[in-house]
This record gives C-alpha cells, structure tokens and sequence, in this order.
C-alpha cells in the first residue's frame, strides 16, 4: 500500500536547487522527533534508491520543509523543469504494513508544437 505524501508543480527553485512542499506533509514523514534534519531512502520508477535531505526551520513555527541531498541531482538526471509534476509516496509492506521507504514520480510536461503552434493537450511522460 502507497501513501501519497505530496503532489506538486516543480518551481525554478524546485529544479534548480531544492524542493519545497507543503508543512501539513511534514506529519506524514517518519524521523522529525525533535530533530529538523531526516535523510530519506527514496526509490525512483527505475528501482535506484536516492539520498534526499529533508530540513526544516529550526526557529519558526513556521517549518518550511525542502528537500536537498541528491534532490538537484535526481532533477538533473531525469531533465525536470518547471511546470514538471512531481508525487512523493510512502511504501509499505503489503504484508505487515510496516513503512519500507519513499517512492517518487515524475510527469513531464510535454510541449510538443505543430507548425510552430504549441499543442497543450500532449500526453505526460511518466518517469
């Protein structure tokens, strides 16, 4: 069973740096007790597993989580830009429900363009 954690948009700095997302996701991820550094396994379509660094503020009731580590070089490998869709999913044992590790996708936008016409309706790539 999947847990889908968060779904966004990737933004310039999402592709260019880090990765933000929402502070509600933050109770869906394991490790945060008292602490406001958690390194996550993630695990890609391909099966390759990722080091991503999730941090928040450590003085503000506001926490900010983004996530570094091999983040920008997961981007960079698998060519994301902006307006790119990006899902974070915990993975569990079917059997016992016990958390395994974290799983993302990616939908690329397409922009394919006919004639010098951009066509909106081009289907996404799943990677």
């Amino acid at each position: 069973m999947d847990d889908l954690i968060f779904q966004k948009s990737l933004k310039k700095t999402d592709v260019e740096s880090r990765l933000s997302f929402p502070s509600k996701c933050l109770k869906k991820l394991r490790g945060f007790q008292g602490r406001h550094v958690v390194d996550l396994q993630v695990k890609d379509k391909r099966g390759s597993f990722w080091r991503f660094r999730c941090t928040i503020r450590r003085k503000s009731s506001y926490h900010k989580p983004v996530l570094s580590g091999d983040w920008h070089r997961f981007a960079v490998s698998k060519g994301l830009s902006i307006g790119d869709e990006v899902k974070f999913f915990e993975e569990t044992d079917q059997a016992t429900g016990a958390p395994l590790h974290y799983r993302v996708e990616v939908k690329k936008q397409i922009n394919l363009r006919l004639f010098g016409v951009s066509i909106q309706h081009a289907p996404p790539i799943v990677l």
